[in-house]
């Protein structure tokens, strides 16, 4: 999971390399951060019920061989071609996607001890994996040549290291205990999950994407080093979402949703963004990357946790799948303010966001105090 996540994010911090030697516009760059999408949905959906019939280790080893295939053809739009960059970036999606819900699975499956364990673990080899890409990333590609080849190579490297050691680990196979397995979970179809968690999902990877994508961008002309910059905006926002999980883990979800204050965090996060939007100072850029760093963190692991609750651990792999989808809709987000940042202005479409996850709390809030209301026994 780290390996892969790894190589899914070392293309945030080419951004700016793209845009100046690429000649590629915002409107473009964005997209090529969210055509990511398209690949991982579709590969999420299928292969999370497929795990949980076919096994854990069925997805996770072509998993691994298509992550090295999308580095491959990245690597290959060296000269720029636009092709090459969408095809690799989708391809990189569909790796992802089918590591991430077999992957949660079989780490909750592993994990012995406290039921937070497991999503624990899997957002933090996920985050490590996202924030150590981009911040390797930008230092090779700031300060070495080729930063269109060696970041790629490096990704390469390691996947070769790691992929004879997941060939031979032991477990993830089939269940042979007989029950039957649905393809979707019908779980997520619950008021619970739909009012609780998938409203509020997108903000998951919508808070991170627009923290190294789009403040980075804003703050792009006052900057010496803009590769390498991007890359540490990446890895502290993220790499504040691996820090803040065991705070998360230890919130009473007896007295509110954890939820809440994830989204709590994310207004904050977009008004320090609109302050970024404002001023166009780098200084501020860390601020707000944190607190868009720490709202992820929560609300992943909040996700995760509810998600153990309300499905079956037959249907386990097909609603994490449609869990993770949800969350991963939050990498348009770039792409969407790429479009209404110049005809709104930035600083108003970042408080439009805050509003909307203070809009969010509402419901959260609402099925909790209905939850609570019922008869023991329903």
């Amino acid at each position: 999971m780290f390996i892969i996540a790894f190589g899914a994010n070392l293309f945030a911090p080419l951004l700016p390399s793209y845009r100046l030697h690429a000649g590629l516009g915002q409107s473009q760059v964005t997209f090529l951060l969210a055509i990511y999408v398209a690949g991982l949905l579709p590969a999420l959906l299928i292969g999370g019920p497929v795990s949980d019939i076919r096994g854990r280790r069925a997805l996770i080893r072509p998993a691994l061989l298509l992550s090295a295939l999308g580095s491959v053809v990245l690597a290959s739009g060296a000269t720029g071609s636009f092709t090459a960059l969408w095809s690799g970036r989708l391809i990189a999606g569909i790796a992802m996607g089918l590591v991430m819900a077999a992957g949660a699975a079989w780490l909750q499956e592993l994990s012995t001890g406290p039921a937070h364990l497991g999503p624990r673990r899997a957002t933090v080899a996920l985050s490590l994996g996202f924030a150590g890409g981009p911040l390797a990333a930008g230092a090779i590609a700031e300060f070495l040549p080729r930063p269109d080849l060696l970041p790629y190579l490096v990704h390469l490297a390691l996947l070769a290291l790691i992929t004879p050691l997941v060939w031979r680990t032991p477990g993830g196979a089939a269940r042979t205990d007989g029950l039957r397995r649905s393809r979707f979970s019908r779980s997520v179809l619950s008021g619970r999950f739909l009012w609780g968690t998938a409203i509020w999902a997108p903000w998951g990877f919508g808070t991170v994407s627009t923290a190294f994508a789009t403040l980075t961008a804003l703050v792009n002309d006052s900057l010496t080093w803009p590769v390498a910059f991007t890359g540490l905006i990446a890895a502290v926002t993220l790499g504040t979402g691996v820090l803040i999980q065991p705070v998360a883990t230890r919130l009473d979800a007896r007295r509110f949703p954890p939820a809440v204050p994830g989204l709590l965090l994310v207004v904050a996060g977009m008004c320090a963004a609109a302050g970024v939007a404002v001023t166009r100072s780098p200084g501020l850029v860390f601020p707000a990357a944190i607190l868009l760093g720490a709202a992820y963190g929560v609300l992943m692991v909040s996700g995760l946790q509810e998600v153990q609750r309300i499905a079956p651990a037959r249907e386990l792999g097909a609603a994490t799948a449609v869990f993770y989808s949800l969350t991963y809709l939050g990498f348009f987000a770039p792409f969407l303010l790429s479009h209404l940042g110049p005809a709104l202005g930035y600083p108003e479409a970042f408080l439009a966001g805050a509003g909307i996850a203070a809009a969010s709390v509402a419901p959260v809030l609402w099925v909790r105090g209905r939850g609570s209301s019922r008869r023991p026994g329903r």
